[in-house]
């Protein structure tokens, strides 16, 4: 309702009146922002349409500045010339190379604030929401091998240039390389945001690559039902190819160190408050359980016994591969004695885990089960007594301060 509301009223489209204030104009960009943000997560986690397309917004990034910030010499231009509001604010969807390094540039020498964090998410969910509509959409299904392949392989540049353009504060990864990087020595008074943006990111990574990764050593699964056509839309394709092959691999090997550097910002012991205070925790059940679920595709693709497991680097790195998997099972028992979805989640991906381990040699005796996991009413029970004692807090603390009455 409220995204159809915000069309109904324009918000999505570029304000030009010159008698509008600054923070105002900036304000209804920002509220349209917040609204595609929404509605991209959502989308994301319930696998629905979204009515989201390229052509329905023109309204550029929002500023990463504060408003406190807005009459500064170099934000003011920001404002008063159009051009250079349009180049410097450009979705990383649609910038050339050349702008994007000078969007790179830009960025870096910006302070950081609530509102750069927000000028980077909003790229990234841009990015997202063009994979779930390009990768995911009824279109794709039509098209041939090399065209799937060749929509794999722009959005996977496309999250390159994002991740080279996240500003130092916020960075997630080591400098000289897109090795995951958790140390918060540096960057302590940022680290929700950089946690943010990381589990943001390597959730669009296996988005974009999870096709890839059920069938990693056959022929690309997306090609058109109709033999015909595709012969007609790509008279070129050999799906059979080695190339296409080792694409197809590489992608899913992508797919799974995504997941694993997912999971890998996730504390070893599991804490409830850690959750709240630092992460997404609106939308952290989704995150665990898109990279448990990666992982145990590919676990389950794995070659039966340690004799016969090959050098290809997908099969590689099991020792890690368990270790976070363990962690996101860990992570799930525990949110399941405060809410009664991650105990559904725990009891499906403990079932699949136990039937994949014996023929992989992997040991499970230090994971819990599901006989101590609380029942649905349990859960309830458990909630209701934890708000009840929060109430009588507040109370307690009320009527201690209230003055005594004679």
């Amino acid at each position: 309702m409220a995204f159809r509301s915000a069309i109904s009223l324009g918000i999505n489209l570029r304000f030009v009146d010159d008698r509008t204030q600054y923070p105002a104009k900036e304000a209804r960009i920002r509220l349209w922002w917040s609204i595609f943000l929404l509605e991209h997560l959502l989308t994301a986690i319930t696998g629905r349409v979204s009515c989201v397309g390229e052509s329905l917004s023109a309204t550029p990034l929002p500023i990463p500045f504060e408003e406190e910030a807005f009459a500064r010499p170099d934000v003011l231009p920001l404002f008063q010339d159009s051009v250079s509001r349009m180049n410097r604010l450009k979705l990383t969807l649609l910038q050339t190379e050349e702008e994007a390094r000078a969007s790179e540039s830009w960025l870096a020498s910006c302070e950081p604030s609530p509102s750069l964090f927000f000028h980077c998410s909003v790229d990234l969910a841009a990015i997202g929401q063009d994979i779930i509509n390009n990768v995911y959409g009824i279109q794709a299904l039509n098209d041939c091998d090399s065209q799937f392949e060749q929509q794999i392989r722009k959005y996977s540049s496309i999250l390159d240039i994002w991740l080279s353009k996240v500003p130092e504060a916020y960075r997630f990864t080591s400098v000289h390389s897109d090795e995951v990087d958790i140390s918060s020595d540096n960057n302590s008074q940022w680290e929700r945001e950089r946690i943010s943006l990381a589990m943001s990111y390597y959730s669009t990574r296996i988005m974009l690559c999870r096709p890839c990764l059920t069938h990693t050593g056959s022929p690309l699964s997306t090609q058109s039902p109709n033999p015909a056509v595709a012969q007609h839309a790509c008279p070129n394709s050999r799906p059979n190819s080695s190339s296409r092959t080792q694409f197809r691999s590489s992608m899913a090997l992508m797919c799974v160190r995504s997941a694993r550097s997912l999971l890998a910002f996730l504390p070893r012991t599991p804490d409830i408050m850690w959750i709240t205070a630092m992460t997404p925790w609106w939308c952290i059940l989704h995150y665990i359980m898109q990279a448990t679920t990666a992982i145990l595709c590919h676990l389950s693709s794995w070659p039966p016994g340690p004799s016969e497991h090959p050098a290809h680097p997908i099969f590689s790195d099991l020792e890690s591969t368990v270790r976070e998997i363990k962690k996101a099972m860990r992570w799930l028992h525990h949110m399941a004695y405060r809410h009664a979805a991650p105990g559904r989640a725990f009891r499906q991906c403990n079932s699949i885990l136990r039937r994949i381990a014996p023929s992989l040699g992997i040991d499970l005796s230090d994971l819990p089960d599901c006989r101590d996991l609380p029942t649905g009413e349990d859960v309830s029970h458990l909630i209701g007594s934890i708000d009840e004692r929060k109430v009588n807090k507040v109370q307690s603390a009320r009527n201690f301060s209230a003055p005594h009455s004679n």
